[in-house]
């Protein structure tokens, strides 16, 4: 089947594989009323899994409006008042009209639920014993109204307190400042409220037994609550906390705008973090110890971190400006919040550890992005094409918008970008905004106009592919640079492109050459009495989401190696890797064991396992013996899986993976590399690796898909095993995933399909990936059902996307069957003709 490439009515380009037949456009929705404040008591009832519930809602009506809507599901709903008086009211199972005439009013509901999401008890059990109990809430995007009625979209903005009733000894943990506890004999209520409007998505509670960690960020109170027994790893994972506040403070102009923060850490989060106001949940996984931070060294080791919780820490964080201070209007236009929680996270990487970490940071991001967009779909960034809202929440409006606002950034300047952001968080306090907003505030401080920006980078989908060139005339004295834009159809036709070009002589001299691109080819001469050593494009990342291309040489690939800006000495690496000459080995191996930076050393030893010579591995063995760094370390044994069937290779790999003072992660790859060397014999290490203590479990993650490389019918049945319940959640979800390979082997076709069904979110998406590798179409039917049933929305869109791609599969497998019947054909045809030839001959 064909991709389909389109436009809206506004002539931006829809893109590629996003939009299906049954998509609408989505508006934001209009409730017709304004609530004013929201308080609810909530009495959680823990066996039952369930909630009792009494809302009240100070309420604004028009003129010529008689009722109020709610979204409400689930809910039994027990009484409905207005100002103290029964009133009349409806309920489907999903909204809640009351009656009610316009002016001021006080309306209260009383109800009960089961909330199947918004709402989840994480509760010990007959496979997970010791579990500390807890109950935590995610309203993102719309699931709040499962165990809360309320009018639940983004730009339905007020002020609102929590009255949370528990049983002893729980803690109970709600948006803005504790007002009180009270001991009610075998429950304690604990009542906060937030003074400040914030949108209801925002709204928030954590329950359970927590221990509470707390420091003073000058005047403002930070406390961290970790489940009970954890608060010694609380200071790992949190101890930037107070600088991030102070750095967003400083670059927005903006001081942090609320009364409080408060992380609460949560076993089976189903997100890594939410930025509710004042209260963000994160996932317990977060928790580490100090060896998983700094193997080897004492914390914080700065630099030198293996795990660390800040990128997660500071996009939460940066949410309290971006997405709680001023939220989105609506889901088409969540970039507002996400990619700004992004960007920032990464200037704070910037200001805290360095330009190199921050520009790496956004390579990354660039490769995520790259990764959505080459291997599902293209989009606009904002788009009101789609489904579900979740499906706005992907790497098209985290990780490209943040490659878009730094490249905004650079187009205008640090200082206008600044006052921009500034003026844009000003005018929208506390209130909601849309992505032109942010336009007119950057167009109104930098006096540019950017609408061109827009049309490209955000409203239209794609990114420029950019190819270049270049060769040296000596007798004219000059460099002929060829550019050429080359993106498909699914991108913008031309791009508008200012574009930087570092070019280095043998004398030393560095010069850096600016042009504005906004043609598909052009040749460009510039003269130069010398012949450049490289060159190389935008040096300094300034331009961000694009794609490039060049036919680099060895030669001027090594003496890039030499450039001070990382982006050319990363655009080297992958030049020498595709070289793979003995030459570029050497570079390499150069860059592996001398660059200042650890990324580059990094991917410098990734380049060296695809490369995959002997020169290669000898530079791997040797630099794996010296290298400090635990994600150059990482780097190194992950590169070294792929010299298969090499033993002196397992055997290094073995004495890493033995040795308890090497970082988890370290020894989580080499047992991924151990297994893709493809001994047999050497199973037996990966069994025992399954039980060592680590982080997150990720030694016992690594082996697991170590064994799922091997492939015996051991380590089949070892990774079934390891999807039982009982294993911890992401053992689990690995070892589902693992079982992707082995789906023409019946008894793992039988495991997925039921992993398919499984209660713990994480399980069911790799189940669903799983399904996605093997393109098995046994597997259509629960597919097509997770489509339109399952609970997350999440789900449904990958669901339907590998659904998809199996019929995909099917049809080229017809087409094929078809082409191959036509050549058959064709051949058969061909030999009667030479038949008859041959008879004709034979006669004359």
């Amino acid at each position: 089947m064909p991709y389909y490439v389109s436009f809206d009515r506004a002539g931006y380009l829809i893109g590629r594989n996003f939009v299906y037949p049954d998509y609408r456009l989505q508006f934001p929705k209009y409730y017709g009323y304004t609530l004013r404040h929201l308080r609810a008591q909530i009495r959680i009832k823990v066996n039952e899994k369930a909630i009792e519930g009494l809302s009240e809602y100070n309420i604004d009506i028009p003129p010529g409006k008689n009722f109020i809507e709610l979204n409400a599901a689930e809910m039994r709903i027990v009484s409905v008042k207005v100002d103290g008086q029964d009133t009349k009211f409806e309920y489907d199972g999903r909204t809640l009209r009351i009656y009610v005439n316009s002016g001021s009013h006080v309306a209260q509901v009383s109800y009960e639920a089961k909330p199947r999401k918004g709402l989840y008890f994480v509760l010990p059990d007959e496979h997970y014993r010791d579990r500390v109990p807890m109950v935590w809430t995610q309203g993102e995007s719309e699931d709040n109204h499962y165990w809360l009625p309320m009018p639940d979209y983004p730009n339905a903005k007020f002020t609102s307190e929590l009255l949370i009733i528990v049983p002893k000894p729980w803690t109970a943990v709600s948006n803005g400042i504790l007002v009180e506890t009270k001991d009610l004999g075998n429950e304690l209520l604990w009542h906060w409220r937030l003074d400040k409007p914030h949108s209801a998505y925002l709204v928030a509670l954590a329950a359970g037994e927590f221990e509470v960690v707390k420091e003073d960020c000058d005047g403002i109170t930070i406390e961290h609550y970790v489940p009970r027994g954890h608060s010694n790893r609380a200071r790992f994972s949190f101890y930037r906390t107070c600088d991030m506040i102070k750095f967003y403070s400083e670059y927005t102009g903006v001081k942090y705008p609320w009364p409080n923060y408060k992380h609460v850490a949560v076993s089976e989060f189903i997100y890594g973090g939410m930025e509710n106001t004042t209260i963000t949940i994160v996932t317990d996984t977060t928790l580490h110890d100090e060896h998983a931070h700094c193997p080897g060294s004492k914390f914080p080791c700065p630099g030198m971190e293996d795990f660390t919780s800040d990128g997660l820490v500071a996009h939460e964080l940066a949410h309290q400006w971006f997405g709680d201070y001023v939220t989105t209007k609506d889901w088409a236009n969540i970039w507002l919040n996400e990619a700004f929680a992004t960007y920032f996270e990464a200037l704070y990487m910037e200001y805290a550890k360095g330009r190199d970490e921050f520009l790496y940071e956004l390579y990354q991001n660039l490769r995520s992005y790259l990764n959505e967009y080459g291997n599902r779909y293209a989009r606009p960034i904002v788009t009101r094409l789609y489904k579900d809202p979740e499906e706005m929440f992907d790497r098209h409006t985290y990780e490209k918008g943040s490659l878009v606002l730094h490249a905004l950034r650079n187009l205008l300047g640090d200082e206008a970008f600044r006052k921009g952001i500034n003026l844009y968080l000003t005018r929208h306090a506390h209130s909601n905004a849309d992505t032109e907003d942010l336009r007119k505030a950057l167009e109104e401080v930098s006096g540019q106009p950017l609408d061109w920006f827009f049309t490209q980078f955000v409203y239209s989908s794609g990114h420029p592919v950019i190819k270049y060139s270049w060769s040296y005339d000596p007798g004219n004295k000059f460099i002929k640079l060829s550019v050429s834009q080359t993106q498909g159809d699914d991108s913008y036709p031309i791009y508008r492109l200012p574009l930087e070009f570092e070019i280095k002589y043998p004398s030393g001299k560095v010069d850096i050459f600016r042009f504005e691109l906004n043609e598909r080819e052009v040749a460009i001469y510039i003269p130069t009495s010398e012949r450049p050593q490289y060159i190389c494009l935008d040096p300094q990342f300034k331009l961000g989401v694009k794609s490039v291309s060049s036919d680099k040489g060895f030669e001027e690939a090594i003496a890039e190696l030499s450039s001070d800006n990382l982006m050319c000495r990363l655009e080297a690496i992958d030049a020498l890797a595709k070289d793979g000459s003995a030459r570029s080995v050497d570079g390499l191996s150069k860059a592996l064991m001398g660059d200042t930076f650890w990324g580059v050393r990094a991917e410098a030893a990734r380049a060296l396992g695809r490369v995959g010579t002997e020169d290669a591995l000898k530079a791997l063995l040797n630099v794996l013996s010296n290298e400090i760094h635990p994600r150059v370390r990482q780097a190194i044994v992950e590169a070294l899986g792929n010299f298969k069937g090499n033993e002196n290779v397992a055997k290094v790999l073995v004495s890493v993976l033995e040795n308890t003072s090497e970082s988890y992660y370290v020894r989580s790859r080499v047992a991924q590399s151990l297994g893709k060397l493809g001994i047999p014999d050497y199973s037996r290490y990966l069994i025992k690796a399954l039980d060592y203590p680590s982080h997150n479990y990720v030694i016992t993650q690594g082996a697991l898909q170590g064994l799922s490389e091997l492939g015996t019918d051991e380590a089949i049945d070892t990774l079934i095993k390891y999807t039982e319940l009982g294993k911890p959640t992401l053992v689990r979800m690995i070892a589902t995933q693992s079982l992707g390979k082995f789906i023409g082997i019946r008894r793992v076709y039988d495991r997925v399909r039921e992993l398919l069904r499984d209660q713990y979110y994480r399980v069911r998406y790799a189940a669903v990936s799983a399904a996605e590798s093997s393109l098995d179409p046994r597997f259509l039917d629960i597919l097509d059902d997770l489509a339109s049933k399952d609970l997350d929305g999440r789900i449904r869109r990958y669901a339907r996307d590998v659904a998809r791609k199996i019929r995909e599969h099917m049809q080229r497998g017809v087409e094929y069957a078809r082409l191959r019947e036509e050549i058959e054909r064709i051949r058969e045809e061909q030999r009667r003709i030479m038949d008859r030839m041959d008879r004709m001959e034979a006669k004359g």
